[in-house]
């Protein structure tokens, strides 16, 4: 499959699940059906930025677009932290509404604009390849419990980091030890830089 086909079909069953957690009439329901939601918006985070989005910096630069994405990835992993800590509160439906209405955006930006532009510059043959990855690794994150990675990935957002790795550098990961934050990194699929390198180091203000 594709990887823009597999982000597409990722993005339908995160609507999906958005619907039957608004849905859900029990807590212990909600619960559930939440972190299956939380656990996969993780996961797909973890592709995107591990590698996806490094493979489309690398064909396209860093374009207005992706350096969105980058940012909307943060506001989104914002949001889920604190969806996730008013789970038992009174307030959590707000925190969902805001939640869904942040992703549903991104969803919106990046499968108009930005996926015909990279199905452009990488072609049906890496595309297949991207995709293959993309989906290995995202069985091995959503598997995880999502709650460290998730504060791992935010720490980095209050620090002003925003980042892709390309693949060439993953590539050198593995010969290395990095830092563990998701399932990915423990193969080395991406890490931080380290040893002064600062290339690939997106900071906003």
């Amino acid at each position: 499959m594709k990887a823009t086909q597999l982000l597409k079909k990722q993005h339908d069953e995160v609507k999906e699940l958005f619907d039957k957690v608004e849905r859900a009439q029990g807590k212990a329901d909600k619960r559930r059906l939440f972190e299956q939601l939380a656990a996969s918006l993780v996961a797909h985070d973890a592709i995107e930025r591990e590698i996806f989005y490094p493979a489309c910096e690398e064909a396209l630069g860093l374009v207005d677009i992706l350096g969105e994405s980058l940012v909307e990835h943060g506001v989104i992993e914002f949001c889920l932290f604190r969806a996730n800590q008013n789970l038992d509160t009174k307030d959590f439906d707000y925190y969902l509404t805001v939640l869904r209405e942040t992703v549903e955006h991104h969803v919106d930006e990046e499968e108009k604009e930005f996926f015909p532009k990279v199905e452009k510059a990488l072609g049906m043959q890496q595309l297949a390849v991207l995709g293959n990855d993309m989906e290995q690794q995202f069985e091995e994150v959503v598997a995880e419990d999502f709650r460290q990675p998730l504060v791992d990935n935010l720490h980095e957002v209050l620090m002003g980091s925003m980042r892709t790795t390309p693949q060439d550098e993953r590539d050198e990961g593995r010969e290395r030890p990095t830092p563990k934050r998701t399932a990915a990194k423990k193969k080395g699929t991406a890490k931080h830089p380290t040893n002064g390198k600062t290339s690939h180091v997106r900071t906003h203000h």
